[in-house]
């Protein structure tokens, strides 16, 4: 009997220790942060969608040297819950050229089968909304600087970084910027 308790004390104490959660968060609003709100103005000068819905990683990228690069990424769930990613980018005066502001590239695409697995598996683990930035990388002269909003209903949270973001909110944010 006592061998069958401490089995059962051992189940529910791992059962417990799952890192997956259940929907928790009803904060849908769009992240106010003031490098997120630049890259949907960015969106707002060409007319473009900045895909405000219930979930979705908002990705706002700037790196500063010869010239201004700013890249706004957003990654969501459609109406139909497939994944779906934008990412825009403009470049302008800022750095070290006069340049004329422009838009470079404006892409829409599916996540692949993989990839939305992935997110979707990452999107429930709680250690994803609470856990410390780890990076790594040296940081370059007219290396990017990141900000991500992750708004899902498993939970909220932003994180800034420089250099390439490792752990969970690592593996978050290769797949919305793309890299493998």
């Amino acid at each position: 009997m006592k061998t069958f308790a401490a089995s059962t004390l051992v189940l529910v104490l791992v059962g417990c220790a799952t890192s997956t959660i259940s929907p928790m968060n009803s904060d849908f609003s769009p992240p106010a942060d003031a490098e997120l709100v630049s890259g949907f103005e960015l969106r707002d000068r060409y007319s473009l969608p900045k895909y405000i819905v219930g979930t979705a990683i908002y990705v706002d990228s700037v790196a500063v040297h010869h010239d201004y690069t700013e890249t706004s990424t957003i990654v969501w769930k459609d109406t139909a819950g497939e994944w779906q990613r934008s990412q825009v980018v403009e470049v302008g005066p800022g750095g070290l050229l006069d340049i004329e502001r422009k838009l470079v590239s404006n892409e829409t695409s599916s996540l692949t089968k993989v990839q939305a697995e992935s997110l979707d598996r990452l999107i429930r683990r709680a250690d994803l909304y609470n856990s410390e930035v780890n990076r790594t990388g040296e940081i370059g002269i007219g290396a990017p600087r990141h900000i991500m909003a992750i708004v899902t209903p498993f939970g909220r949270t932003t994180i800034e970084w420089d250099g390439r973001l490792r752990g969970k909110s690592g593996a978050v944010a290769d797949i919305v910027l793309g890299h493998d």
